[in-house]
């Protein structure tokens, strides 16, 4: 940066200054992208017109030292159950984590509801979500995490 006033009246900004001011602009983009990163997303975003829904609920329980797992599959949605459904979805949002990135979906503690989403386009399968009652999730192999979970499966079982 010398070159700008070798010929200038200006004196050179300090050392001290050029790295005050770098150290202040990585602050801040470090700061843009983990807004970025810690957005709230949506699971109507997985969702669109052509779409296709089944859901798997899900209840695991011990019942006599024995694990037990009762699944419900509905895969006959009707329009309406399908569109408050996506009205449920808009209203609880879910954020990644720090293990976001490097995750490969699994998840452990998962409570005793869960509720499986996957979306169908044509006849194939295109992208699914898994939901916990604990609060973690699965969206397209990734984990995340989502508050009120408990409430948002509880609505999706008064809808269906």
């Amino acid at each position: 940066d010398s070159w700008k006033y070798k010929d200038a009246k200006k004196e050179e900004p300090s050392s001290l200054y050029v790295t005050l001011c770098r150290v202040l602009s990585a602050f801040g983009v470090l700061i843009l992208v983990l807004v970025f990163y810690f957005r709230p997303i949506y699971l109507t975003d997985l969702v669109n017109a052509n779409s296709e829904m089944q859901i798997v609920k899900q209840h695991i329980y011990v019942e006599n030292g024995e694990p037990v797992i009762d699944s419900e599959t509905y895969d006959d949605l009707s329009e309406d159950q399908i569109k408050n459904i996506c009205e449920s979805l808009g209203q609880y949002p879910y954020h990644m984590t720090f293990g976001t990135l490097f995750s490969d979906g699994s998840l452990s503690d998962l409570g005793e509801w869960i509720f499986c989403f996957y979306i169908y386009e044509d006849q194939e399968l295109v992208r699914t979500a898994i939901v916990s009652d604990a609060g973690k999730i699965s969206v397209n192999n990734k984990s995340y995490v989502m508050q009120n979970a408990s409430t948002l499966i509880q609505e999706i079982s008064d809808i269906i």
